[in-house]
């Protein structure tokens, strides 16, 4: 297995995909693409060659994985009663590339809103790894931060009038400071289960937040 050090890994999982022209937009000529089973299909429409396939591979077509797996493409197929989902699979594979940053499409949406809310705690997986991860849908960025550890703060740009929210996964998160948001916190905390940091707006063309005890979910929603 190579090591991608200073390089992104995209992983398109098998979920939405909606306005595929933002993907394109997103990506760039040196990521290492990563498909989640079904995500091949994703990235079939985006005129993507994956680098690798992972997962049991019966959301995708089997003439669709011949004919990529004749070229360079290399398959990573698991039986299909297994412990792990197809992008838990392909996000650990990931972190064993040592990436610069992990980007993760096609993760939310749909009707299995229990695999969107698995799909979000497997941030944690590059948090642990000390990668920069996020996942991302033409209307949010979604990361997850951790206090006391190198994922304690966050620097994203936006427009002014886009809405951040910051959920709390701990009891308690601590010494939350933010720049660039309408209502500011300075060492501020926050309670799992309290509604008081959704919906927050940009009022500049970038927002940071850092904390320094707990973990924390940062929401990004763009307004336009």
């Amino acid at each position: 297995m190579e090591t991608l050090d200073f390089k992104r890994v995209v992983i398109i999982a098998n979920g939405d995909l909606k306005t595929p022209g933002f993907y394109r937009k997103m990506l760039r000529e040196d990521d290492y693409i990563i498909c989640a089973d079904g995500g091949t299909d994703h990235a079939k429409t985006l005129g993507l060659i994956p680098h690798s396939i992972i997962g049991d591979l019966d959301s995708v077509d089997s003439e669709l994985i011949n004919s990529i797996s004749a070229g360079k493409t290399e398959v990573i197929k698991y039986p299909a009663e297994k412990d792990q989902s197809d992008l838990e699979l392909a996000v650990a594979y990931a972190v064993k590339l040592k990436p610069a940053e992990i980007v993760i499409v096609g993760a939310l949406g749909g009707c299995r809103f229990d695999h969107s809310i698995f799909n979000l705690m497997l941030l944690k997986l590059p948090l642990v790894a000390g990668i920069p991860a996020r996942i991302i849908d033409h209307c949010q960025d979604l990361f997850m931060l951790q206090g006391e550890t190198a994922q304690d703060k966050i620097r994203l740009e936006g427009q002014p009038g886009d809405y951040v929210s910051l959920f709390p996964l701990t009891d308690k998160v601590e010494g939350i400071n933010t720049e660039g948001l309408k209502y500011g916190l300075n060492n501020g905390s926050l309670f799992f289960s309290s509604s008081r940091g959704l919906s927050n707006e940009l009022i500049s063309d970038y927002f940071s937040v850092s904390i320094s005890r707990g973990m924390l979910i940062v929401i990004k929603t763009r307004n336009s």
